[in-house]
């Protein structure tokens, strides 16, 4: 199994590169691999910035093989590298990685191509599990233009993660908080 870090936003929101944003005195993207590495052997980081992953030691870092296509482009260039048939696909703006949730979703991924959360607020997509399998529909609708990740969950077989599911594992705002903002990084902080 494989880890892979989407780090190539813009983050125009933040005004700096949310993935070294400091937060409890590490790097944010520092912090997620260490986490990471609880339960991956492997982790792959799909960035736009690869100089400034040079210090970065035994991970793999890439860069978008189609540029220019958002987080489905990011999924889509971390699932080519990939060596792992399954893969956990998490943002690099999210602080609080859950691992039991993580361990939860490995454990329903048998006979699915992800397992993906769906809240009432919707699916949790830069927080899910994707196989090899996703790779030829990602394409496809990376070719038609259309950049909306969950676009592509029609052509494959999806295990939703309920609300219920998740509730087990902690607060929802807490488990799929992102930073996008500086206000953002404040309450972090202060939480």
């Amino acid at each position: 199994m494989t880890a892979i870090i989407l780090a190539g936003g813009e983050s125009s929101r933040m005004g700096t590169d949310k993935a070294f944003l400091k937060i409890w005195n590490q790097h944010l993207i520092k912090r997620q691999i260490g986490v990471l590495r609880k339960i991956f052997k492997k982790i792959i980081v799909v960035t736009n910035s690869l100089p400034k992953y040079r210090g970065y030691k035994d991970i793999k870092i890439i860069s978008d093989i189609i540029p220019h296509r958002g987080p489905l482009g990011g999924i889509y260039s971390g699932l080519v590298a990939s060596s792992s048939t399954y893969n956990f696909v998490v943002a690099c703006d999210m602080p609080n990685l859950n691992l039991k949730l993580i361990k939860y979703m490995l454990k329903q991924k048998n006979s699915f191509d992800a397992v993906v959360p769906h809240l009432k607020k919707g699916y949790e997509t830069l927080f899910a599990i994707y196989s090899k399998k996703c790779i030829t529909p990602i394409y496809e609708t990376l070719s038609s233009e259309n950049l909306r990740i969950r676009y592509f969950f029609k052509k494959i077989n999806v295990r939703e993660i309920r609300v219920n599911e998740v509730r087990r594992f902690g607060d929802l705002n807490i488990l799929f908080m992102n930073i996008n903002t500086p206000s953002d990084l404040t309450r972090i902080h202060t939480d």
